[in-house]
């Protein structure tokens, strides 16, 4: 233990970069010793969750309760449970069937239709098939109803079906990006650094209305997402208009070279890696996080489900062959400690990212090498082209760590948290070529790429748990967690200029009050003025980011936003030239509220005019992000 405190002693007081590297020598000692000393003692017994029959009847019939009691999104999820646990056809076919019934309920007929195909593919006991195809048939009537088919008008029933089917899991259902680039009829970024729009559901072709969201507002409004004056040179998921800056106060930052008006796209950005929540595992999808209930299970381990053959395909080959069998194991290892789950899923999957399954770790080592050599703190981790590259490894482990501030116990658990990985990764997968017993481990230094990748989740931990953004593709769902690089050089304001919402997994962010050249860019990580009292604000960045926050919000203890709008802190009625000045874009957003070029006016002209805290800019900013955020119904232009 005194020799574990040295080392960790050491990687702290030894580490002065503001950024990732500098600190891989260090922390491949730390490492190897907490290894060393695992290896010694036998760990506890892996006992992996797996399909069975029991557990997938337990779960059905958990499903029925709630479907007696009028519940169908619980009896959906659990009948999508008992579907993930099912070790042979028939009960899939089972647990496909019963969740037809709620989501016919639910009205969501072309859903239902899909599981009804699926159950009587697998094989549906012969003597319950009538009940169920007259549920099918039903479906088809309403949907004929939805389409206004009148009874005498000549159809195919048969085409009409296989026409709701042809959204069926082996389709893509949504827009989704990935971060190697491939696209499979998704959108595409082009070097113009603009998203081509996305299609409408292939279901749409038939007029059958689609039950998952529409397309935002604000691309059908303003057209494909594209960067405010291009891409940047340097940071190609960043605005031409920002530059990245470095000093000692505030580390690698984003300064404004250009101005910004309120709704400018300032920087968008697929994550580097992402993963799911566990409590999201059954109602989303595993890999591009969308809401769907239709989800179709991993055929190796009861833990992931996905929305599509296509994201199940492209999440297997990225990472899920290898890590199934862990995921398996990881709720019985940690009891069902959500943090360690968490904290152990997000490293085996940046490890599995950032080496390329494996077959880049001696590539890596070499990058790394190099990188660990730049003297220039702004620069760490530009790619050999010169570039902050959001798919780069040597880019993804030059972020800051915070190693200097960071506490004994916490920099030590997440050591111990990396060794356990590496372990996992060595006796459950062929991560390393092949699978190790646990005695054959006895010596590390035999095995040289276990200590590095060790190191490397370490290095992950302490970045991660720093820069990771919650992913919410609806506004207040947290789906899950993302690294997203460049996004991270973001600095944080309990009142930032900006704001960000998602599309799919990109992240977009947008300047939500005038930027000025000179003007550094922040972000809010999760402590926002608006909703939390100072005192509260400071202990949580305190506690999750290890500095003290002295934005204008917590300088000047600016009220919260009931209090604003209670109290009319700051308001311009009284300034009668200010209000009719006004007048003209309230009265455009009476006549059409999606003008939302009126907000946008309307904020550039009472930032010249007042300062903060004001409610009419309150009212202004949160019309801002909520069109963005897709509060607003979508209504046809």
């Amino acid at each position: 233990m005194d020799t574990a405190r040295e080392l960790v002693l050491t990687l702290k007081q030894g580490n002065n970069s503001h950024v990732g590297y500098g600190l891989q020598k260090e922390g491949e000692a730390l490492v190897g010793h907490i290894l060393q000393n695992m290896l010694k003692s036998p760990l506890p017994t892996l006992v992996p969750e797996t399909k069975n029959e029991e557990d997938s009847i337990r779960y059905r019939e958990e499903g029925n309760q709630h479907f007696v009691m009028g519940d169908d999104t619980e009896a959906i999820k659990c009948y999508t449970m008992s579907l993930a646990y099912a070790n042979d056809g028939e009960l899939m076919s089972h647990a496909y069937a019963n969740r037809s019934a709620a989501l016919y309920r639910k009205q969501m007929f072309k859903e239902c239709l899909i599981d009804i195909d699926s159950a009587l593919d697998l094989g549906y006991p012969e003597e319950k098939r009538k009940k169920l195809k007259e549920r099918g048939a039903k479906a088809i009537e309403e949907i004929k109803k939805k389409l206004k088919i009148k009874k005498d008008d000549p159809i195919d029933t048969e085409k009409l079906m296989n026409m709701c089917l042809s959204e069926k899991v082996t389709e893509v259902p949504i827009t989704v990006r990935y971060r190697n680039g491939k696209t499979e009829n998704k959108e595409e970024i082009n070097k113009n650094g603009q998203i081509n729009g996305n299609k409408e559901d292939s279901v749409n072709d038939c007029g059958i209305p689609p039950t998952k969201e529409k397309e935002p507002r604000y691309l059908a409004d303003e057209g494909p997402l594209k960067l405010t004056y291009g891409p940047s040179k340097e940071a190609p998921a960043v605005s031409d208009g920002v530059t990245i800056a470095f000093s000692r106060k505030y580390g690698r930052h984003l300064v404004a070279s250009k101005e910004f008006k309120p709704g400018d796209v300032v920087s968008f950005e697929d994550p580097y890696a992402h993963i799911i929540y566990t409590q999201k595992y059954y109602t989303h999808c595993h890999h591009c996080l969308s809401r769907s209930y239709n989800l179709i299970p991993c055929p190796k381990c009861p833990m992931s489900v996905y929305c599509s053959e296509n994201c199940r395909s492209v999440a297997w080959d990225m990472a899920h062959q290898l890590e199934c069998p862990i995921l398996a194991v990881l709720g019985n290892l940690f009891n069902v400690d959500k943090d360690k789950v968490r904290m152990l899923t997000k490293i085996v999957r940046f490890l599995i990212v950032v080496t390329a399954k494996g077959k880049k770790i001696t590539e890596l080592r070499e990058d790394m090498k190099v990188a660990e050599c730049n003297p220039d703190n702004r620069t760490a981790g530009f790619t050999h082209e010169g570039i902050l590259d959001s798919n780069n490894a040597q880019s993804a482990l030059s972020l800051a760590t915070n190693m200097t501030t960071r506490p004994l116990i916490g920099v030590s658990a997440f050591a111990c948290i990396s060794a356990l990985g590496a372990i996992l990764l060595s006796t459950q997968t062929n991560f390393f070529c092949k699978k190790y017993e646990m005695d054959q481990l006895k010596d590390i230094d035999n095995i040289p790429e276990l200590k590095f990748c060790g190191s490397l989740m370490f290095r992950a931990c302490v970045i991660m748990s720093s820069n990771c953004f919650t992913i919410q593709q609806e506004p207040g769902v947290k789906t899950g967690s993302g690294l997203y690089v460049t996004h991270s050089l973001y600095n944080h304001s309990c009142a930032p200029n900006t704001f960000r919402h998602f599309e799919g997994l990109t992240m977009i962010t947008r300047a939500l009050e005038p930027i000025y050249p000179g003007d550094q860019i922040f972000t809010g990580y999760g402590a926002a003025y608006a909703h939390m009292p100072r005192s509260e604000r400071k202990e949580k960045i305190m506690q999750d980011y290890f500095f003290e926050c002295n934005c204008p919000a917590c300088s000047s203890d600016w009220p919260m936003y009931n209090e604003i709008l209670q109290h009319h802190v700051g308001s311009i009625s009284k300034n009668k030239e200010l209000v009719e000045k006004l007048k003209s874009y309230k009265q455009r957003l009476v006549k059409n509220m999606y003008d939302i070029d009126a907000v946008k006016s309307v904020l550039g002209i009472l930032y010249k005019e007042v300062s903060q805290p004001c409610e009419e800019i309150v009212h202004a900013e949160q019309y801002l992000k909520s069109y963005y955020l897709g509060k607003f119904n979508h209504m046809s232009t």
